[in-house]
């Protein structure tokens, strides 16, 4: 654009220093062509600067959307083991209220419970090993380590009711008692529901997502 501006302001130049009759008038409309120039050059040289700053800004911003989608995905791979592990926990005690004295196994229900407290105890190692992607901005940031300390506490009561459960079914020999306790178990120590929809919308509000 510059470029073909300063052709055309060389072209008539030339032409109005052929027709024009007096020098004055000549220098005048020369004064006229450079402040004319020097305008468009100056606006058409900020737009430049402002859609180069702006096609860095997307692409930072495309960048810090791919961080967070990458994060959140893997993040929801082990919510879905802790909502897997739950949903087994509660068929156990469940079940358990319908099985008779006859068909009870004791050692089967305590291999069951204790192999889904290892597999709690493995999911939250790994939710005390997430942390916040550094290259977000601050804000994203704060908002993530809040979606992992409410994340730490619902495993840390997963887990800690699982591990009761296991205690009791370790230590109770009959089944009635066995029930009663380990359905006030759960009832008692169930972690109350993992809520983040507010932090994930924040974090998107920030991103443009």
């Amino acid at each position: 654009m510059i470029y073909l501006l300063t052709v055309a302001a060389a072209v008539a130049l030339v032409v109005l220093y052929k027709f024009l009759p007096t020098r004055k008038n000549f220098a005048i409309i020369c004064a006229v062509l450079i402040v004319v120039f020097g305008v468009s050059a100056f606006v058409t040289n900020r737009q430049a600067q402002q859609e180069e700053i702006s096609r860095a800004q997307r692409e930072e911003l495309q960048a810090r959307q791919k961080i967070f989608g990458d994060w959140y995905a893997s993040y929801q791979r082990d919510i879905d083991s802790l909502d897997r592990n739950w949903q087994t926990y509660h068929n156990i005690v469940d079940g358990l209220q319908t099985v008779d004295a006859d068909s009870f196994n004791a050692q089967a229900l305590q291999q069951r419970l204790h192999e889904l407290e290892q597999e709690s105890l493995d999911e939250q190692i790994k939710i005390y090993g997430l942390t916040a992607p550094q290259s977000l901005d601050e804000q994203s940031r704060a908002q993530v380590d809040e979606i992992i300390r409410k994340t730490k506490d619902y495993v840390d009561a997963q887990t800690r009711t699982i591990s009761l459960s296991v205690g009791a079914a370790k230590s109770i020999a009959e089944l009635e008692p066995l029930k009663l306790k380990l359905h006030d178990i759960m009832i008692r120590e169930s972690p109350e529901g993992l809520f983040t929809a507010q932090e994930v919308a924040a974090i998107r509000a920030v991103l443009g997502d």
